[in-house]
């Protein structure tokens, strides 16, 4: 899933389709009813959107109870935010003082959290 059709082209053109169907909408309003699927996968997302918050409530609105999600980044937070020309600050909402209570705020629990230099990885459940 991206916003921008341009993604979604070259996701299709890299035959990213395959068992999954592409699909342009806003994470922020998913076009999907409640629970409906077992688990979301973020890459290099939470950070950059204008309400963290509001987007994982919507991701745990469509995952079923029990279902996972995982938020990745390809390297560790600090070449993350270098990369995209930011300071990592007591804000970011990815940083481990904050990340538990902005998920469970939005009704997910964190059970695991990774930041090192070669990547990031946390996973959340969802709240049954």
């Amino acid at each position: 899933m991206d916003v921008t059709p341009a993604m979604l082209t070259a996701a299709a053109g890299e035959a990213r389709g395959g068992q999954a169907r592409l699909l342009l909408a806003d994470c922020h309003q998913l076009p999907l009813g409640p629970g409906v699927v077992d688990g979301i996968f973020t890459a290099g997302l939470l950070d950059h959107l204008p309400d963290p918050v509001a987007a994982l409530r919507e991701w745990g609105r469509v995952t079923a109870p029990g279902g996972s999600l995982l938020l990745f980044l390809p390297s560790g937070r600090a070449e993350h935010a270098a990369r995209h020309g930011r300071p990592l600050g007591p804000d970011d909402p990815l940083d481990e003082s904050n990340l538990p209570t902005v998920l469970e705020s939005s009704g997910w629990s964190l059970d695991r959290y990774e930041d090192l230099p070669a990547y990031f990885l946390a996973r959340a459940v969802r709240a049954c």
